[in-house]
């Protein structure tokens, strides 16, 4: 299929245009932040809460996610479903939502690979699409051995068929690789052409987020990596974007295929635009902390160990000592002397782990970081509502 041969409305064109802008102007602003290079993982657990909720309402608390993520990187090998098992009695996650909880930090995880590895000159593969689905399935730990694609028909003769699934999956990554449209547009057309041929058994819907997202990392709107929390979107309109996805698959009327294709763009150019605006207000409440923070009166000497653990607390809100020397780049103990201070101001408060380590925690950032998610997910529901 020639997919560089769609076409949007100027209308649409123009929305495309104005989303990018504003995903630019976020992220442009973001790495001049001396926080930059802590907040990746927190955008991750923005995003990873909304794309869960995007197939059912439950609500992932985010901090514990951010929490878990670093424990599964750094302690488990990537293996998010022992990290969740382990979880710091101070940051549970219930029960009945743990599972949720691990399909949250494998999408962080297969969105993490792709900012890391799909930049300019990323060629994405059919094997691509299959390492990204058996991420999202089962994480980073993996023997390489991928799930297959759908092997039998969709009711009522929807979808692709699965003969033809492999052949039409290439031909998406060749027009992936090319500059077609705009990175939103280019993005649009793989989104939409993805729910179309529906070429899995399960997790269509968030394989085809992440390889619809693969052009706006290789082209540039998502500047050094940074993407803004799109899914919180798509969960606000969730029953909408159900609609969208069925008539992308429901192919029984040409003209009615078309209609609902510029809808689906302009869907996504909507959401994408909305979503940088509220990542662009999340970065004004940051920098509002930091602020209050530094207005302390304290001894700030520039690229102390002090200085750098105000930021990275703003992003991480519970660390051990060694951690955050490690992260900072620092000694442990110019690390423990800085950790003191911050606890004397009242900054961070110390709680005990074990018997060989303390974990320090700051409240502040925490209540900042989930009451802006908290606020999203009440505009959510009051959404669905109305």
């Amino acid at each position: 299929m020639d997919y560089s041969s769609y076409s949007f409305s100027a209308e649409t064109q123009a929305e495309f245009y104005q989303a990018e802008t504003e995903v630019l102007r976020f992220g442009e602003r973001l790495v001049r932040k001396p926080y930059a290079e802590y907040m990746r993982t927190t955008l991750l657990a923005i995003d990873a809460v909304f794309a869960v909720r995007i197939p059912n309402d439950v609500e992932l608390p985010v901090v514990p996610l951010i929490i878990l993520y670093d424990l599964t990187n750094r302690k488990y090998g990537g293996d998010a479903a022992r990290s969740a098992r382990a979880q710091l009695s101070e940051f549970q996650i219930p029960e009945e939502n743990l599972d949720a909880a691990i399909e949250a930090l494998h999408y962080m995880q297969a969105l993490d690979w792709i900012a890391q590895h799909v930049k300019p000159g990323f060629t994405i593969t059919m094997e691509t699409i299959l390492f990204i689905h058996e991420m999202l399935l089962n994480g980073t730990p993996s023997d390489e051995r991928y799930h297959s694609f759908r092997s039998t028909p969709l009711p009522k003769n929807k979808g692709a068929d699965p003969a033809s699934i492999p052949v039409e999956i290439s031909e998406l990554c060749k027009f992936s690789n090319g500059d077609y449209f705009s990175p939103l547009g280019q993005a649009s057309v793989i989104h939409h052409a993805f729910e179309s041929m529906s070429p899995f058994d399960s997790l269509v819907d968030r394989t085809g987020l992440l390889f619809a997202f693969m052009p706006m990392f290789r082209r540039g709107p998502f500047v050094d990596g940074y993407m803004v929390p799109i899914c919180w979107g798509a969960s606000l309109e969730k029953n909408y974007r159900q609609k969208l996805r069925d008539s992308s698959r429901d192919k029984s009327s040409p003209k009615t295929h078309l209609h609902y294709r510029e809808r689906w763009a302009a869907y996504n150019a909507r959401n994408t635009h909305i979503a940088a605006v509220i990542a662009d207000s999340f970065l004004s409440r940051t920098d509002s902390l930091r602020k209050q923070w530094r207005s302390r009166g304290m001894k700030l000497p520039a690229n102390s160990a002090i200085d750098k653990l105000l930021d990275l607390f703003l992003a991480v809100p519970c660390l051990t000592i060694k951690h955050a020397a490690q992260i900072i780049g620092k000694s442990y103990g110019a690390t423990n002397e800085a950790m003191s201070q911050l606890v004397k101001e009242g900054i961070v408060r110390e709680t005990a782990l074990d018997r060989r380590e303390r974990i320090f925690i700051c409240n502040q950032s925490t209540s900042m970081i989930t009451g802006f998610v908290d606020e999203l997910i009440e505009m959510s529901q009051k959404a669905k509502d109305n």
